[in-house]
């Protein structure tokens, strides 16, 4: 531990990782959504972007827990000076080493959203959907898309569309006992 007293590099080598890290998220954040957005505009009748938009904010890039995993990579490092005490330098160090493993998990699932694993992320978002706003503005998305079980927008199962309204009547029955109508 002798090593953390006297390494003043290490707050350098945490911030280069973490600015890498910012440096592949913030294209790829805004190549889904640019993407996504097209989609959207292009036909709002043919494709799920309602939909797409809210998983992509709320449950890949998870925007508002992102800003907290960021800050808890840069904010401890400002502490480096205050003691040098092995323990409380371990703890600095703790900290953005979580906010690094949170932000390298959210390039890997904007990863899998561009490599096409939109259909999972779309289920599990639905499933955990809690708001009553984005339930309803979600779901409108969906059955207002005029063509949703065919192949041009990567439909991966024939039965998904049953999935949606299986997903879809669970949420009815939670809200209807949660006495929201």
């Amino acid at each position: 531990m002798v090593w953390l007293q006297y390494s003043d590099n290490i707050p350098n080598i945490i911030q280069n990782t973490a600015l890498a890290l910012l440096t592949v998220l913030i294209p790829l954040a805004i190549a889904v959504l640019e993407d996504t957005n097209r989609k959207r505009m292009s036909n709002k009748k043919r494709l799920l972007g309602g939909l797409d938009l809210h998983v992509i904010l709320d449950y890949v890039f998870q925007i508002p827990k992102l800003l907290l995993w960021i800050s808890l990579i840069f904010l401890p490092l400002f502490l480096w000076d205050i003691s040098s005490s092995p323990l409380f330098r371990l703890l600095i160090i703790a900290l953005p080493f979580i906010g690094i493993i949170f932000v390298s998990k959210t390039i890997f699932k904007g990863y899998l959203w561009v490599k096409g694993r939109v259909w999972d992320f779309r289920f599990s978002y639905l499933e955990s959907l809690r708001e009553y706003n984005d339930f309803e503005n979600v779901w409108r998305s969906i059955w207002q898309t005029e063509i949703i079980n065919r192949e041009d927008i990567n439909f991966p199962n024939p039965n998904d569309e049953q999935k949606f309204f299986s997903i879809f009547s669970k949420k009815i029955d939670e809200l209807l006992q949660n006495g929201k109508e």
